[in-house]
């Protein structure tokens, strides 16, 4: 450990520590020391300097680091290829795309990776701003500089993409243990790709949108790899017309209460570290991990008990109808009972709340 990480260490702790000791534990003068906060700063570090009391991190840095994602996601214990990040790109998705088309087939006959699938399988693709970033249906996910981090997975199961719900659902709990490991929230899951925080009495803003999307192997007729895209609102700020009444940020809906100095990239370490372990042990162990992913899903559900308005998928016909919400299958299915009578399981479409849930 260098001399500035051992600094950065102690001074990460949320507590102010002494010029004094950072030069003792660190075998330096104090000369030295300085040095090495004023070197920090120099690297977007906001540091705190109190006489009597020392030093102390207030802000990490915050711009988009691939090499700061990886060191923290090794930290938790997850190995990922080097980090593509971006300060600006169309869309983390559409860049996952272009890349999915260079490299061509993503397994061989016997299952195995490709050169090409060694290269992109459990790729990240980062960026601190979109100019194109896209929702489900086809909707703008509003991505602006400063404010949000959007990121995607390029994912291979060895299987092929058989779910993509449950690739959904997977991160869905990921995000939301991110956001609970950091920043000490209760985030809630609504069916099947939306994170949302309470801002109180009830009501609910989205933080938090998940777009999956399916790369075919025309061949083999098997989609043999996954885009999974995860766009995070983090910090303060306005969302136009009447999306405001229904998106917020983290820590805009957190207030003062929000822990200070978060870094965009630890969101996205800590969300890819969970991702992947999630999706490695669905892998690996199967149906029993797949159900132990679910009940964590389940558990964070917020629309279980809830009367909701069903409304066909993109492309599909059939009516909008209303239905009170009685589970979430082992498959990722929600399960509803709807007003005219019968039981349903959907596994696509997308349902509205009838309430003053959001605000």
């Amino acid at each position: 450990m260098t001399t500035k990480e051992k600094i950065l260490e102690m001074m990460g702790k949320g507590e102010f520590v002494s010029g004094e000791l950072m030069a003792q534990e660190c075998g330096i003068s104090r000369a030295a020391v300085h040095k090495a906060i004023e070197s920090l700063r120099n690297a977007g570090y906001f540091i705190d300097a109190v006489k009597n009391k020392g030093y102390m991190i207030s802000h990490m840095p915050d711009d988009v680091s691939g090499e700061e994602i990886g060191r923290i996601a090794q930290s938790l214990g997850c190995t990922i290829p080097p980090v593509m990040a971006h300060d600006t790109i169309d869309s983390t998705n559409t860049e996952a795309k272009r890349l999915c088309a260079e490299a061509g087939s993503f397994r061989n006959a016997d299952g195995s990776l490709t050169e090409g699938g060694k290269k992109l399988n459990r790729q990240l693709i980062v960026s601190g701003e979109q100019t194109a970033g896209r929702g489900r249906m086809g909707r703008e996910f509003v991505s602006k500089a400063n404010s949000g981090i959007y990121f995607s997975l390029i994912h291979s199961p060895k299987n092929g993409v058989t779910n993509p719900a449950m690739l959904t659902a997977a991160a869905a709990v990921a995000v939301s243990r991110a956001l609970d490991e950091i920043y000490g929230t209760n985030c809630r899951i609504k069916w099947v790709n939306d994170i949302l925080l309470e801002v109180g009495n009830g009501k609910f803003k989205k933080v938090c949108g998940i777009l999956t999307e399916g790369i075919a192997n025309f061949e083999t007729g098997t989609v043999e790899a996954a885009i999974i895209g995860i766009g995070i609102n983090v910090r303060k700020g306005e969302f136009p017309g009447a999306l405001g009444e229904i998106a917020g940020s983290v820590e805009d809906i957190l207030g003062d209460g929000a822990k200070k100095g978060v870094s965009r990239n630890e969101i996205v370490a800590r969300t890819a570290a969970n991702l992947l372990s999630l999706y490695d042990a669905m892998e690996n162990n199967g149906s029993d991990a797949k159900k132990a992913m679910m009940e964590s899903y389940k558990e964070k559900s917020m629309l279980i008990g809830r009367t909701v308005t069903v409304n066909p998928a993109a492309g599909m016909t059939g009516e909008t109808y209303g239905a009170k919400v009685i589970g979430i299958s082992d498959e990722a299915e929600l399960v509803v009972e709807a007003e005219n009578g019968g039981t349903k399981c959907l596994h696509s479409g997308e349902v509205s709340i009838r309430s003053s849930s959001f605000s």
